[in-house]
C-alpha cells in the first residue's frame, strides 16, 4: 500500500480543511470517525488512533464532481487557513496568515461551496452547542428502572515483545557482550511494561466490578452501597454548566434530599449562530429577557435529570426532595450568599407517570411545578429566594 501526504488545518474541532495537489477536501468528524468530501468523492472515515487500523467506504455511490486542473502553482504553494471572523465573514488566507491571490480564494469558494456551507453550518452548530446544553439538559434523564451505565471494560491492547536482532557474524564476533546487554535491557523494558499494563487492566477491572456489585446492592435497599452508587452516577453526569450536588438519605432510607449548587445566571451563552448560506456565518444575540428564560429552563432541567438519575438508579427510594441554590453577593456585605430559588418534593408514583420515551415533549418545568415546586419569580423572570422543603417532607 502506498502513502499519500496531505497537511490539515484545524479550522474549529472535528472540521479540517485538507490541500494537497489534487485540490480542496473537507473533513467532518472527531479524529477516528471523519467524512471526506473532495473532488474524489464523499467518503466515510473510520479508525482507531493509535492502532494504526482504519477503514473507508464510500457514500456518494461512485458519483464524481465534473475534472478540473489541479491548482496553479505560481499562485498556490501551500495550505491555506479558514477561520470565521467574530462578525461571522470567512477568510481564506495562506497558513501564514498572509492575503492569498483573489483569483485563488475566489477558486476555492466556488469549487468547494457546498463544502465549505457544510463547515459553516458546523461551526453555527459548535457555537449553540453550549445553550443547546444548557437548554437540554434534561434530555439524558434515564428513564425508572433504566440500567445504569457500567465504567468500560479495559480495552488497551498489551505492549508487544520487542524484535530481538540477532545480529551478523561480525557483530555476534566483536559485539556479542554489547548486543546481549541491549536485549537484557529490551525485555526488562517489555517486562516493566506488561507489568504496569496488567496493573492498569487489573485496577480497572477491580473498579467495574467494585461498581457492578454497588449497582446490584444498591437496587436491594443497602444503604452503603446506595451511597457508592449514587456518588459515581452523579458524578458522571456530564453537565453543560459545573454543577454539585449533595445528599443525604432519610432515616427510613426510602427518601432522599438532594442540594443542587446551579450555575450562575451569567453563564448562560448570549450568542447564537447560523449558516445562511452567503458564506458567512451570522450571530444573533439573546436578550437579557430570553437570557433570563434560559436561566429558569437550565435550573428545572438540572432538578428534573437529578430526580430522574436517583429514580433510575435506587429503586427502593419512592420519595426525592431536591432543592436548587445559586451563589450570589450581598451587595451591603459583599459576601457570597447561597439562597435557595426552587424546591420541590417528587414522588416515585407521581414520576412514573412521565413518558420518558418523549422527553423531548415534556417541559421540566411544566413538570416540577405539577409536582408543586415552591418558586418565586419576579415579572422579568428572575429567580427570588424562597424557605425550601426540609428532610420533614420526606416524612
Amino acid at each position: 500500500m502506498g502513502f499519500r501526504f496531505s497537511r490539515r488545518i484545524t479550522i474549529i474541532p472535528g472540521v479540517r480543511l485538507n490541500i494537497s495537489g489534487k485540490g480542496v477536501s473537507t473533513s467532518i468528524g472527531p479524529r477516528g470517525l471523519s467524512m471526506t468530501m473532495g473532488r474524489s468523492g464523499t467518503f466515510l472515515n473510520a479508525g482507531l488512533p493509535g492502532t494504526g487500523l482504519s477503514y473507508r467506504h464510500r457514500l456518494d455511490n461512485g458519483r464524481m464532481s465534473a475534472p478540473a486542473s489541479s491548482f496553479n502553482e505560481d499562485h498556490y504553494s501551500g495550505p491555506v487557513r479558514i477561520r470565521v471572523e467574530s462578525d461571522g465573514t470567512l477568510v481564506i488566507t495562506a497558513e501564514s496568515g498572509n492575503d492569498l491571490p483573489p483569483a485563488l480564494v475566489k477558486r476555492v469558494k466556488s469549487e468547494q461551496a457546498e463544502s465549505i456551507q457544510k463547515l459553516l453550518e458546523q461551526a453555527a452548530m459548535k457555537v449553540n452547542q453550549e445553550l443547546d446544553a444548557c437548554l437540554g439538559v434534561h434530555l439524558q434523564t434515564p428513564a425508572p428502572g433504566a440500567a445504569p451505565v457500567l465504567p468500560p471494560a479495559f480495552a488497551e491492547e498489551p505492549p508487544s515483545r520487542p524484535d530481538l536482532q540477532q545480529g551478523g557474524l561480525i557483530d555476534r564476533m566483536f559485539r556479542a557482550r554489547q548486543l546481549e546487554a541491549e536485549r537484557a535491557d529490551a525485555e526488562a523494558r517489555y517486562q516493566q511494561d506488561l507489568m504496569d499494563w496488567a496493573a492498569a487492566r487489573d485496577a480497572q477491572e477491580a473498579e467495574r466490578q467494585a461498581i457492578q456489585k454497588a449497582f446490584k446492592l444498591a437496587a436491594k435497599g443497602f444503604s452503603a452501597q446506595m451511597e457508592k452508587a449514587l456518588d459515581y452516577v452523579l458524578s458522571g453526569v456530564a453537565w453543560p454548566k459545573e454543577t454539585i450536588v449533595a445528599y443525604e438519605f432519610s432515616h427510613d432510607v426510602r427518601g432522599v434530599a438532594l442540594d443542587v449548587d446551579l450555575p450562575d445566571e451569567h453563564d448562560i451563552p448570549r450568542r447564537t449562530a447560523q449558516a445562511t448560506g452567503n458564506g458567512r456565518l451570522t450571530f444573533k444575540s439573546r436578550s437579557d429577557a430570553q437570557v433570563r428564560r434560559d436561566f429558569v429552563s437550565l435550573c428545572y432541567g438540572s432538578l428534573f435529570r437529578v430526580v430522574g438519575e436517583v429514580f433510575a438508579l435506587l429503586p427502593a427510594i419512592d420519595r426525592c426532595l431536591v432543592s436548587g441554590y445559586v451563589q450570589r453577593p450581598d451587595p451591603a456585605t459583599g459576601r457570597i450568599e447561597e439562597p435557595y430559588i426552587l424546591s420541590v418534593v417528587v414522588n416515585r408514583t407521581h414520576w412514573e407517570t412521565l413518558d420518558f420515551s418523549r422527553l423531548d415533549h415534556i417541559d421540566p418545568v411544566a413538570a416540577l411545578n405539577s409536582f408543586g415546586a415552591i418558586v418565586s419569580l419576579d415579572r422579568s423572570s428572575r429567580f427570588r429566594e424562597i424557605q425550601a422543603f426540609d428532610l420533614k417532607s420526606l416524612g
